[in-house]
């Protein structure tokens, strides 16, 4: 429904020649990738509602004979964001995953450094610190792994019992969302404002991680501006540290997608420990900073792209 209460007019599905006569219409071009080309992309690669998302980065013209038409946009722009953001996801999940792994390793240390932690308890008393509605959830989201091949047996041997769970099994079934949750709450537990500060950007880092994992697209929502920064001091202060102007990290991490991955990209080179999975996202950082640069080139007339790309690469350039 729209605000007036009017049933929204359906959108026709459109066959793949009608997609791109439709992208002709609106002055997209084929000089860098033929409509045949275009047409085996659209059929077997991918499909068009989510290549034409990133129209949006691109300019319209306004008045005359081509109103309303993109602005040097060509299929071939659109397909290289396609592939770049694939590289991206591909490239971000993996931290998220390291950097899931290395709070819950690193809560668990914290744990047995205390003397009057028995593991239990702190399980017990986060359960016991949820107000009716979460904890049900908590409790519901455990109930439904019993008979998960993974984590089924954990589930079975404790009787769906959250509460009764070392902390160490209950991470294991814990979402990273409720993860972050428990990781706050021992933020708080032992008065700890390193663990306050990573909670802060876990959360940033769970945005990503939900956003790769369902292959949603990040790039085009580089051109988005305004907003509040509300960012972590820590993340500010080591953003200052990369060269960036003061007006350039502004802008920036006033585009939330921009802020959660360069959050991320903090907080993996400040918690990931030195080793094998340091030294493969560096790797991976720097394959993709490759690809961006590539794709840099081919946009280069477009400032949000290039800008964007541009600050991702100097954070990889610093951290990685």
């Amino acid at each position: 429904m729209t605000e007036s209460g009017n049933i929204e007019q359906r959108k026709a599905m459109l066959t793949v020649d009608k997609q791109i006569a439709h992208l002709k219409a609106k002055g997209v071009t084929f000089d860098l990738c033929s409509e045949d080309e275009a047409a085996a992309y659209l059929s077997n690669r991918t499909y068009y509602f989510k290549l034409a998302a990133y129209r949006v980065l691109f300019d319209k013209r306004v008045g005359g004979e081509r109103d309303g038409q993109y602005v040097n946009l060509d299929f071939g722009h659109l397909r290289a964001l396609a592939s770049l953001d694939r590289d991206l996801r591909y490239a971000l999940l993996p931290l998220t995953l390291d950097v899931e792994h290395a709070a819950r390793t690193k809560l668990v240390r914290i744990a047995t450094e205390h003397e009057d932690e028995d593991g239990y308890s702190i399980a017990a008393d986060y359960m016991a610190s949820l107000n009716h509605n979460e904890r049900r959830r908590r409790e519901g989201d455990i109930k439904s792994l019993e008979n998960d091949a993974y984590c089924g047996a954990l589930v079975r041997r404790y009787g769906s019992r959250p509460d009764a769970m070392p902390t160490w099994v209950l991470m294991e079934l814990f979402s990273f969302g409720s993860f972050a949750s428990l990781y706050l709450f021992c933020a708080n537990r032992w008065a700890d404002p390193a663990m306050e500060d990573e909670h802060y950007m876990l959360r940033q880092a769970q945005f990503v991680r939900n956003a790769c994992a369902h292959s949603s697209n990040l790039i085009n929502g580089f051109e988005i501006k305004g907003g509040a920064v509300e960012s972590n001091a820590d993340v500010e202060r080591a953003l200052a540290r990369t060269g960036l102007s003061h007006r350039v990290r502004t802008a920036k991490m006033r585009n939330p997608k921009l802020k959660q991955i360069a959050t991320l990209m903090y907080l993996h080179s400040r918690i990931v420990p030195e080793g094998s999975g340091k030294r493969r996202a560096a790797g991976d950082m720097a394959t993709l900073k490759a690809r961006m640069g590539e794709t840099s080139e081919l946009l280069n007339a477009n400032d949000t792209v290039r800008s964007s790309l541009d600050f991702l690469a100097k954070l990889i350039d610093s951290w990685f």
